[in-house]
């Protein structure tokens, strides 16, 4: 995958949704950081490859090349890019240490059923999942998750690990993950080299973290079973990322975000469609994405306005596992976020 802008596409294709009116734009062009292989930012291309950007006069441009959250986030503070698509885990722990000073532009993605699951090795038939799973607790290292990019304390903190902290109590009230005592269950690894790691070695005692694109396609081609659906009970369409940009770049530019995110809704509603879905995730993410895994993929849902009661979910989990005790949400808020009661 490699950077490509909306300019580059001549033809553009309404979806039928109605657009927000917005005043002239304050700039044309909009540089957009993305993580590669993430899931969540998947109506980018779409409005990429359909024009709606283009439509609404934005010149948007792409680059997918960024290994970690923290790569495409360090990139957007050094001017490179002016907007990211983030987890929300850490863009929450990147503006409370107040090293960055972020405003979330537009949600991206929510989590569907079964889309982010616990994954280990076959064993006897006799070895229950929970017995499994507990084994891994005491293993030093047992639970591979995917890395944040931070290379700190903060690494193996991104929303899939918070979902699988959260729901390790409701297995057994003794396997308990805070962040004094992570470092000693978590082991923080690229999303592709999770699954490596998973698949290659012979420990009993160790599983893996992993959400799509990248559990199907671990449960494509190996020998794996799922351990722990981490989409049910409290994390249960789990809200995963959304798009930020640095807080001044937000507020001095209100109307070309406007422009952004209306056309960015139409492509959600379009990408929304499976055949559509499954199409722009072959045409954009590579190997990744064959027929197969493609046909096999658990998408989940792209909410097309920001509402400050789904994000702090997302907080209220991590603050009740010591993470961001003194966070406030509204801080990284749009001024027209829906709350309670709006």
């Amino acid at each position: 995958m490699s950077a490509f802008a909306a300019t580059a596409c001549s033809s553009s294709t309404s979806s039928g949704a109605s657009m927000p009116s917005h005043g002239s734009l304050e700039q044309t062009q909009l540089r957009i950081g993305i993580p590669k292989g993430d899931i969540g930012a998947l109506p980018i291309y779409t409005g990429f490859d359909k024009g709606y950007f283009k439509d609404q006069g934005v010149d948007v441009s792409i680059d997918d090349s960024y290994g970690s959250y923290q790569d495409a986030l360090s990139a957007l503070n050094a001017g490179k890019v002016d907007l990211v698509y983030d987890d929300y885990v850490h863009a929450i722990l990147a503006q409370s240490t107040g090293a960055y000073r972020l405003q979330l532009v537009a949600e991206g993605y929510t989590a569907g059923d079964g889309s982010v699951q616990l994954v280990g090795k076959p064993t006897p038939t006799n070895v229950k999942s929970a017995d499994q799973i507990k084994n891994v607790f005491n293993a030093s290292g047992g639970f591979l998750v995917p890395t944040a990019g931070t290379n700190d304390a903060n690494d193996a903190y991104t929303v899939p690990t918070i979902m699988l902290m959260t729901s390790l109590p409701d297995l057994a009230n003794s396997l308990r993950i805070k962040a004094d005592n992570s470092a000693s269950h978590l082991k923080s690894l690229p999303a592709g080299g999770v699954v490596d790691k998973l698949t290659s070695g012979t420990d009993a005692n160790r599983a893996a973290v992993l959400a799509e694109p990248y559990y199907s396609v671990a449960m494509n081609n190996n020998q794996l079973i799922n351990l722990l659906d981490l989409t049910r009970g409290s994390t249960q369409a789990m809200p995963m990322g959304g798009y930020f940009a640095k807080q001044d770049f937000a507020v001095t530019h209100p109307n070309l975000f406007k422009a952004f995110t209306g056309a960015l809704n139409q492509a959600k509603d379009v990408t929304s469609q499976r055949a559509t879905a499954m199409s722009e995730m072959q045409a954009h993410y590579g190997t990744m994405a064959s027929s197969t895994v493609a046909a096999s993929l658990s998408f989940g849902t792209f909410p097309t306005t920001v509402n400050v009661d789904r994000v702090s979910r997302v907080l209220t989990l991590m603050q009740s596992l010591d993470l961001a005790p003194y966070y406030n949400i509204d801080t990284m808020m749009p001024p027209d976020a829906l709350r309670s009661g709006s």
